[in-house]
């Protein structure tokens, strides 16, 4: 699973991050009982996985977190801590808003055995995350190498910022060569908040990783600007996986979504509108991958 969880903000003030907005004196008047209604709500969307899929994520990539604090209380004190045993990993980046990607795993599933935060070093973005780990109970599937992305934004024009998503995608592209080039099968996920199309992000074209076509039942996108679905959050495989059957679907659960009274049908019920609390989750949809045999 990978979800931009949008601003998933503690409510306390870090005087060394631009996070003023989401405290309870800020313009956003970000509380405890709100941060809780939003933790619950992250939490309640992938116990639901299972109703769907027939188990929960076994890894899920988030993006827009702040801290261990909000993933530690996601982990243990909601209801995804009575669904299953995770852990996260989660590293600070140079973010100035303080936002940065993690990854929540189940234990009884997954071992982390080597981490590493990728970092771009000519301007402050997210950092790439990237994990090694065992995989257990997966027939034919014993290492998997994950990264989670947040490329930089479109804030301020595509092509203004276009350098520094260019940026990321070289970060990336040095780090699959160096994987590639040790020997041995690679099985390799990457997702990720990557503010462009698949074709745009260039990744398709590294050492031809390809993503996956969505169900036919899901949204034209994961995300709504303007009336229309946008597709930024992706999958990209590896081609030893696609021997297998791998698929992925944009999850549409209704509490996610809302009417968009603008512009007709639905969009994602984000947690704020401009400054006013709406109560959602997210401005995004998740994305689901499901690996099976073919």
């Amino acid at each position: 699973m990978f979800w931009n969880v949008e601003n998933f903000f503690d409510p306390f003030d870090n005087p060394d991050k631009d996070d003023d907005a989401f405290t309870p004196a800020g313009e956003k008047h970000w509380t405890w009982n709100r941060f809780t209604r939003k933790k619950n709500a992250v939490a309640k969307t992938m116990v639901s996985v299972a109703d769907r899929y027939g188990g929960l994520p076994a890894i899920a990539g988030l993006c827009e977190v702040e801290n261990k604090m909000v993933l530690r209380a996601l982990v243990t004190d909601s209801p995804l801590a009575e669904a299953a045993d995770y852990g996260f990993i989660h590293r600070e980046s140079p973010d100035r808003r303080g936002i940065d990607v993690a990854l929540v795993y189940r234990k009884d599933t997954f071992v982390p055995i080597k981490i590493d935060s990728l970092r771009v070093e000519e301007f402050p973005t997210r950092d790439i995350l990237y994990v090694k780990g065992l995989v257990r109970g997966v027939e034919d599937l014993d290492t998997l190498h994950i990264f989670v992305n947040h490329w930089p934004s479109k804030l301020g024009g595509a092509k203004r910022t276009s350098d520094r998503r260019q940026e990321a995608a070289s970060l990336l592209k040095n780090c699959l060569d160096s994987l590639m080039a040790s020997p041995g099968r690679k099985d390799i996920v990457i997702m990720g908040d990557f503010n462009d199309t698949a074709p745009e992000t260039g990744v398709p074209q590294i050492m031809r990783l390809k993503p996956e076509v969505r169900g036919r039942d899901s949204p034209a996108g994961t995300l709504r600007f303007k009336g229309k679905w946008e597709q930024i959050d992706h999958f990209f495989v590896s081609e030893p996986l696609l021997r297998n059957q791998v698929t992925e679907t944009i999850y549409p659960m209704p509490f996610l979504l809302e009417e968009d009274k603008t512009f007709l049908g639905v969009k994602p019920r984000r947690t704020y509108i401009g400054p006013r609390y709406n109560g959602g989750v997210s401005d995004h949809l998740p994305i689901i991958l499901s690996i099976g045999k073919k």
